[in-house]
């Protein structure tokens, strides 16, 4: 028989678990022991519109050596720089850009006929992308600022050469807000690549 004196007692155990359970969940990701890994999100496919046979080739991209880091970087303020070691790419930040960038031409232009540099002998696409990142990062809470030098080839003849610049607020203080922001500005950029893509396609 359980007496009052253990029920009070495995109520109270009850009532600590669920407080430190809802500690747990309120707390910042930045306050949390351990390091936490993240990845770039990209749009989801559409399922609208039967698929285009559209080759697209996406790459060489380059990024700053700054970028080419397991960490995340951020900004303290316009000349401070922040690696965080609690919060790293769960990848290459490279290949992470380069399969988001990917994947958002794909689904954008509604094309399996995709790929990435160096690609097959046997793949000629229609149009190619070359992108470089000039930069690529904001400061937690505010902003992430992505700025872009791109070249669009046609076959093999340059047809373009644009440089954009994106920015994009960050919802919340965390760094999944951050990696989510960077996500959104690099699908915007996707955008941007894909305008040019269906108006030469037009034109021809």
């Amino acid at each position: 028989m359980i007496t009052k004196s253990v029920k009070l007692t495995l109520v109270c155990i009850l009532f600590s678990s669920l407080s430190a359970c809802s500690s747990v969940l309120n707390t910042p990701d930045s306050a949390l022991g351990g390091t936490h890994f993240y990845s770039l999100l990209a749009l989801a496919p559409s399922p609208s519109g039967p698929s285009s046979q559209l080759r697209i080739g996406v790459g060489p991209v380059e990024i700053p050596r700054l970028l080419n880091r397991p960490q995340i970087i951020s900004r303290k303020n316009n000349t401070e720089i922040l690696m965080a070691e609690k919060h790293q790419w769960g990848g290459s930040y490279k290949e992470e850009l380069t399969q988001a960038l990917t994947d958002n031409l794909s689904n954008l232009l509604n094309t399996d006929n995709i790929e990435q540099y160096p690609w097959k002998f046997a793949f000629k696409p229609a149009y190619s992308v070359r992108v470089t990142i000039e930069r690529f990062d904001g400061q937690l809470g505010k902003e992430v600022i992505l700025k872009a030098r791109w070249r669009l080839f046609k076959g093999n003849k340059e047809v373009l050469v644009k440089q954009s610049r994106v920015k994009e607020s960050i919802v919340g203080k965390s760094y999944s807000h951050y990696v989510r922001a960077q996500s959104r500005a690099l699908t915007e950029l996707s955008k941007k690549i894909v305008s040019q893509i269906k108006d030469l396609n037009h034109q021809s």
